[in-house]
């Protein structure tokens, strides 16, 4: 049950399989297990912002290592905030329609007499 607890975390719930060690080193946003909480998209929004402001920054100081190690979380942060803005504009419930029962939908009469004999020592 513990284990359980453990996958839910700040954006929604990590999706990893069971026992097994986090790859990412618990950078969320960047981990594609991660199945973000709608709830959570200002959250996510909010963290994009504050890539962009990093991001600046490292370019500034030369820091091509954080540069690129935030250009990687930004992309998936951007992912995944795609994905939500799409599941939101999706219908939440879809129309079937009416099914259209026809009589000659199926077996005929003739079919059931013989896919099924009436002789009690002929159904087996």
């Amino acid at each position: 049950m513990a284990h359980f607890e453990l996958r839910k975390v700040a954006l929604g719930t990590c999706g990893r399989d069971y026992a097994t060690p986090c790859q990412h080193e618990n950078a969320c946003v960047r981990c594609p297990l991660l199945l973000v909480d709608p709830a959570q998209m200002p959250r996510l929004q909010e963290i994009h912002a504050n890539l962009v402001d990093r991001l600046q920054e490292a370019r500034d100081q030369g820091w091509l290592g954080e540069v690129a190690a935030i250009e990687t979380t930004m992309a998936a942060a951007t992912q995944k905030l795609e994905a939500m803005r799409e599941r939101a504009a999706q219908p939440s419930t879809v129309h079937l329609g009416m099914p259209d029962i026809r009589r000659d939908a199926g077996r005929s009469s003739a079919d059931a007499e013989t896919s099924f004999p009436t002789d009690p020592k002929l159904r087996g």
